[in-house]
């Protein structure tokens, strides 16, 4: 997991914004594509995720991913990347989720906030 001291202060900053809280995870997700790629997913919530990658990924790229929930199954989420952490991985905000998948995901991150 990403020790948030190595983090830039501006970066620190952004993170200090979030507004939903998260479940640190790991969960496994497929970012989906031509071929559907593995994906370690951490630092789960409402509003988006951190998701654990070597490779690059220029921020503001659209991505759609699958993630594994307990309780629901897999969830697909489409997402925009935010920013990089180089070696580390990139996190997404979600955008145009439906009102079921959220609600399906918000039930899940409360249960498990409660474990």
């Amino acid at each position: 997991m990403i020790n948030q001291q190595e983090w830039p202060s501006d970066l620190q900053a952004l993170m200090n914004r979030r507004r939903d809280m998260r479940i640190p995870g790991p969960f496994d997700g497929w970012r989906i594509g031509m071929i559907d790629t593995p994906l370690r997913i951490f630092d789960l919530s409402r509003g988006g995720c951190f998701v654990d990658a070597m490779h690059e990924q220029p921020v503001g790229t659209r991505i759609t991913i699958k993630v594994a929930l307990p309780r629901v199954g897999t969830l697909i989420l489409k997402g925009e990347t935010l920013y990089e952490r180089k070696g580390f991985g990139f996190a997404v905000r979600f955008v145009d989720v439906d009102a079921e998948t959220a609600a399906l995901l918000g039930d899940v991150l409360d249960s498990l906030q409660g474990d």
